[in-house]
């Protein structure tokens, strides 16, 4: 029977929650959002559109699933916990614009970090069409998965996700922030980053101690020319080792030779002293020019 109270709304959650002995697993992030605004604006936010492929990460118990399929999309989503594909099965609506649910929705019990998307997509996607990316992520797991969809092979349009909002703050930061790091660089330098949303953590049961917000990331038409993108990758991280250190010290694992690291400090036109995060883009990738690949 159709149920036209949607899953994301209070009162059906704790139905399904009662239903189904459902309890939010700290151990994997579980954190349900029952916000109608903001599911609807992260549906927003990604601007699904009717016949978009969308990669979901973490259904959960269908709260967002639901209104990505209600506006046309059609999902895979990933999941860990084993105990939801019923839930899914059961609360999802049964046919979507006359489509059953199995023709708009797949569900694969797989760790996304561990996943080979091509063969995982193929037979259900039509890999010769655009694919988006939305995902209210774990906050244990947020940073390990946005380096795997960011490095991936896979062309994604867009990946909107919500996170933890110091994660979120990380992906925007400017050199000089100390927000800024690693994870800022490696996002920055493949995608347009966009803070849309502000979620509190009163919008999530069980309550997490801190508010979220949904960062829409678009890959950039005009990408940094990075030769070996791994190796400059690895070249910031070092950089990064000790952070409050300058960045003449931090260079010392990477250039051991005192006059050789002179010379690239010179060229970057910089202080020695100065730290990691006070670096553009630009001069981390012309230390990576001139540091040897292994």
């Amino acid at each position: 029977m159709a149920n036209n109270i949607p899953i994301g709304s209070p009162v059906r959650t704790r139905a399904i929650i009662n239903r189904y002995f459902v309890k939010a697993k700290k151990n994997l992030g579980q954190n349900f959002l029952v916000d109608q605004n903001a599911i609807l604006g992260i549906v927003e936010a990604a601007n699904i559109q009717s016949g978009d492929q969308v990669i979901e990460i973490g259904p959960g118990i269908g709260s967002l699933t639901e209104q990505l399929l209600l506006a046309g999309a059609k999902v895979f989503a990933y999941e860990v916990d084993d105990s939801l594909p019923e839930i899914l099965h059961n609360e999802l609506p049964k046919k979507i614009d006359g489509e059953p649910l199995e023709a708009r929705f797949k569900l694969t019990l797989k760790d996304v970090l561990k996943a080979n998307f091509e063969k995982d997509l193929t037979g259900f996607f039509d890999m010769g069409k655009p694919i988006k990316v939305v995902a209210n992520l774990p906050y244990y797991i947020t940073t390990p998965i946005i380096f795997v969809l960011a490095e991936s092979d896979l062309h994604f349009t867009s990946l909107t996700l919500m996170m933890q909002k110091e994660v979120a703050e990380r992906l925007e930061a400017k050199p000089g922030n100390k927000e800024y790091g690693p994870l800022t660089i490696s996002v920055q330098t493949e995608m347009n980053v966009r803070l849309a949303l502000e979620v509190k953590n009163t919008s999530f049961m069980p309550r997490p101690r801190v508010d979220s917000s949904v960062v829409v990331l678009t890959p950039l038409k005009d990408k940094p020319a990075i030769e070996n993108r791994k190796h400059f990758i690895w070249v910031v991280k070092m950089c990064f080792s000790q952070r409050r250190k300058t960045l003449n010290n931090n260079l010392k694992t990477l250039i051991p030779d005192t006059d050789q690291r002179a010379d690239l400090i010179k060229k970057l036109d910089v202080d020695p002293r100065i730290r990691p995060e006070d670096l553009s883009i630009e001069q981390f990738i012309e230390i990576a020019r001139n540091i040897p690949s292994n």
